[in-house]
């Protein structure tokens, strides 16, 4: 007899009482077989034309685990299995298209009637309130031919595009951060340990409160801290939240999200219900959108959400940027951060005034380290509604599908940034000045909605991070350990870290 009829039975003595179970298991393997071949083999045979599935393994439910749990590792792998090439998965029974390179990303933006960006900006509406008739008129051609979206992007180009309303808004909005960075303003929920010789600071929350608070006081008239105190806190409460807005889940599930959205919705609704004549220190952006909104006839809650979703498209990344760039400054083992204190030491005049043309124009390094830090935390959205069948780098998409042009995906390409794409390397993008306008890299979107406000960011996150350095001898406390980018679903924008893992920073006069 053999070992293997030593120690395994034989079928007959398998008791008669799991004959059932095992026929339904076979039944269950072949029915699975079936099902595996049916969906992910037969389609490239009979439709070689589509986008292939990545595979999954539960019917119906697909990849909807890893798309909310960990997306960015699930588009990484389809982009690996594919080879670049675009790929289909598949969330509770919905296939939606991925886009992981450039030129079919580059393909995609000369496609806009076919793959169109308006039915994604009307959904989020109605998740942020708006109703059906609001989404539905913001949807219509009026005003110059054209829709209230369209013609919101022409005025944001107007004001964060260079020039004199440009200047104007960067003045008041820089001149804040520069009196809100000294030693006696930090203070608050933000300082978490004070022992006279220095304070131990929430940089996550530091961050936050500078920004947001510039960011209000630039756009909007002073009067909106009169309507509502808390705006800062509650801006900064709804991003953490933020990632729950698509599941449209109800208030007990999501009190934190819900408060803090109606929060900052509501003051807004306050604010644009006030005469002109107490809003004169508003921007001119802001005049405009409330104007052509009440041109238009807008009802008052879809007014008020329009200005909401700007108010978070404003604020919903610069604090979160300066956060990352402070981490990887001071947990870096080189000498960045001693190369960047000499760098930007000439842009500091004796009476303490800085010198922005220096600090802008002439500190590659920083200017670089930005970059990459970008480069390594941003996860900006690029969804499509595929409005027809149509024809995208060969492969054939069917009308009523979205398509997601995964750009964090982009940014970690080893022929575009090289092998080592995945490590912070600072002096990437200054020994490399091309790469800041590779197709590879798409921290801003693309096409008709690059972000118009790129221009304004990059400079109040060089000129924060460039203050700190100055004017305070930062350190991290015994212990510290680098928090982790939450890069579990796209946020739009500057992912934060994960909960619970924000910087706490030693902060002491320079």
């Amino acid at each position: 007899m053999s070992r293997l009829e030593d120690i395994a039975p034989s079928l007959s003595d398998i008791p008669e009482s799991f004959a059932p179970a095992l026929r339904y298991l076979g039944t269950a393997i072949a029915l699975w077989t079936a099902w595996y071949f049916y969906t992910f083999h037969l389609p490239q045979i009979r439709h070689s034309d589509e986008p292939p599935i990545l595979p999954y393994r539960i019917p119906v439910v697909g990849h909807a685990f890893q798309m909310f749990s960990s997306a960015s590792k699930l588009f990484a792998r389809g982009k690996k299995q594919f080879k670049g090439r675009m790929f289909t998965i598949v969330t509770m029974g919905t296939p939606m298209y991925i886009v992981t390179s450039a030129p079919d990303v580059l393909s995609a933006f000369k496609m806009p009637k076919d793959l169109d960006f308006d039915p994604v900006i009307a959904q989020i509406m109605g998740c942020y309130g708006m109703s059906r008739e609001g989404v539905e008129a913001q949807s219509k051609v009026g005003e110059g031919g054209k829709t209230f979206v369209d013609r919101s992007v022409e005025m944001f180009k107007v004001q964060l595009h260079p020039g004199e309303k440009l200047d104007v808004l960067q003045d008041v909005l820089l001149k804040r951060i520069d009196e809100q960075l000294t030693y006696e303003k930090i203070e608050g929920g933000m300082v978490r340990e004070d022992r006279g010789e220095g304070k131990v600071v929430d940089m996550y929350e530091w961050a936050g409160t500078v920004i947001i608070e510039a960011q209000t006081r630039a756009f909007f008239d002073e009067v909106i801290f009169e309507l509502c105190p808390e705006i800062v806190g509650q801006e900064m409460i709804f991003e953490e939240e933020a990632w729950k807005l698509s599941m449209e889940l109800p208030r007990w599930a999501a009190g934190k999200f819900h408060s803090s959205m109606d929060y900052v919705r509501d003051g807004l609704l306050r604010y644009l219900q006030l005469p002109k004549e107490k809003r004169k220190g508003e921007s001119w952006v802001v005049t405009s959108m409330l104007e052509s909104m009440e041109k238009e006839g807008y009802d008052a809650n879809t007014r008020a959400i329009s200005l909401f979703a700007f108010y978070r498209v404003v604020n919903g990344n610069a604090y979160k940027l300066v956060f990352w760039l402070i981490t990887y400054i001071l947990f870096d083992t080189s000498s960045l951060l001693k190369d960047l204190q000499s760098e930007i030491s000439p842009a500091f005049e004796p009476d303490g005034s800085i010198n922005l043309d220096t600090l802008f124009n002439s500190c590659p390094l920083l200017a670089s380290t930005c970059e990459e830090a970008l480069r390594l935390t941003d996860w900006s959205v690029g969804m499509r509604k595929v409005t027809k069948d149509t024809v995208l780098a060969g492969k054939r998409l069917r009308a009523g599908r979205n398509l997601f042009m995964a750009y964090r995906t982009m940014h970690f390409d080893q022929q575009a940034f090289g092998t080592d794409a995945d490590s912070f390397k600072p002096r990437r993008f200054m020994d490399n000045p091309s790469l800041i306008k590779s197709s590879w890299y798409k921290p801003f979107g693309g096409a008709t909605h690059y972000c118009p406000g790129r221009f304004i960011a990059r400079k109040e996150i060089v000129m924060f991070v460039a203050i700190l350095l100055k004017r305070f001898d930062l350190g991290l406390p015994e212990g510290s350990k680098f928090p982790k980018v939450d890069d579990t679903l796209p946020s739009g924008g500057v992912q934060s870290p994960l909960p619970g893992q924000s910087l706490h920073v030693r902060v002491k006069k320079a």
